[in-house]
């Protein structure tokens, strides 16, 4: 992952306008206690490039579409670690306690929860944990420079479980009983902070996360708190971190180090990956829509993602989908994803 960052400043303002783009209606379809499933060709989609992706990917998943499930393979009641995957729903849990007022805002200190945080790090915020710029572990101060940073993403789950003062499975099962979730268990890894959500399950949060928030006809998060956290929230201009410092409150790490990857700036917000342009003139997924955003887990092997130009939700855990090369058009990965584009466009002309 050594290679120079490629992100070039984005306008912000123009990607909520396309990723928000998606307006959820009377008539916008939700799963009761079960999907209700659909031909693809039902909902314009062609069931034999769907068949080709999943056979190419492997794993475990479910393709959504207008509210029903059109593909599923694989054990899609199966819980398993989805291992970074799981980072945008810890910003679920951090957007549901500023509603309910656990929180003042997604700006809250860390530090008011009981840590003791070094002069350094005392302005950091839950904001930029959820946006890898927390300086957590690392020589810069909150705020100030990118490090994709495992420690810091510990540091945020156990967070989280002081505001609930809850263990994080029950804490959001509670708040999201409207959505139903069908296979019991959503946070069980990593004791207690890692995504085990079966694909089906996975795939009614992102169905919440494309219809704004919203389910059936109630609001579960915020229009206004959701439509300004999920976006590009790292602008392209931040630095890079150039040191490692302690994890000096032994809180461990999520799983990885403290600097994984150039990439995110300017594309990059709330633990979501966002579908940017690049200076080389291509998107970080160049076959799908500028408004598909994802939740991805060890670059590219488990990963949720939501295009709401297509009314379109994906889940899937434990593939072999190809290499995290952001805008490589020839590369493995964006060539499986180039099937589920043909898939719509084949019949969507």
């Amino acid at each position: 992952m050594a290679k120079p960052s490629l992100y070039v400043a984005c306008s912000i303002a123009l990607s909520m306008a396309h990723i928000h783009a998606q307006q959820p209606t009377s008539q916008t379809v939700f799963p009761e206690a079960h999907w209700t499933t659909r031909n693809p060709e039902e909902v314009g989609v062609d069931g034999q490039r769907l068949d080709q992706f999943a056979q190419r990917v492997g794993g475990d998943g479910c393709v959504i579409r207008d509210g029903y499930l059109i593909k599923s393979w694989g054990e899609v009641t199966r819980h398993k670690d989805w291992a970074s995957a799981a980072k945008p729903v810890l910003s679920t849990l951090l957007l549901l306690a500023v509603d309910e007022g656990k929180l003042s805002s997604v700006g809250a200190r860390v530090k008011d929860f009981g840590w003791q945080l070094s002069d350094k790090d005392a302005t950091m915020t839950f904001r930029h944990l959820a946006d890898m710029v927390s300086g957590y572990s690392l020589a810069e101060s909150p705020g100030s420079a990118w490090g994709y940073n495992d420690f810091a993403i510990q540091l945020y789950a156990r967070s989280l479980e002081r505001v609930f003062n809850q263990p994080l499975d029950a804490a959001l099962r509670e708040r999201l009983v409207v959505l139903q979730l069908e296979d019991g268990e959503v946070f069980g890894s990593r004791d207690g902070a890692g995504l085990t959500a079966s694909s089906r399950d996975f795939a009614r949060l992102g169905w919440l996360w494309l219809n704004r928030g919203g389910w059936r006809d109630k609001q579960v998060i915020s229009r206004e708190l959701f439509d300004d956290c999920f976006r590009v929230d790292v602008p392209a201009e931040t630095p890079r971190t150039t040191g490692q410092g302690e994890d000096y409150l032994r809180v461990g790490s999520y799983g990885g180090g403290t600097n994984q990857t150039p990439y995110g700036p300017g594309a990059y917000g709330f633990n979501l990956w966002f579908n940017s342009l690049l200076s080389t003139g291509q998107r970080v997924w160049p076959a799908l829509p500028e408004d598909a955003y994802q939740a991805n887990g060890l670059w590219n092997r488990d990963t949720l993602t939501v295009i709401p130009s297509w009314n379109l939700v994906m889940a899937v855990r434990g593939a072999k989908p190809g290499k995290f090369e952001p805008g490589a058009a020839e590369g493995e990965y964006n060539q499986n994803l180039k099937l589920i584009a043909e898939a719509v466009g084949s019949i969507d002309k």
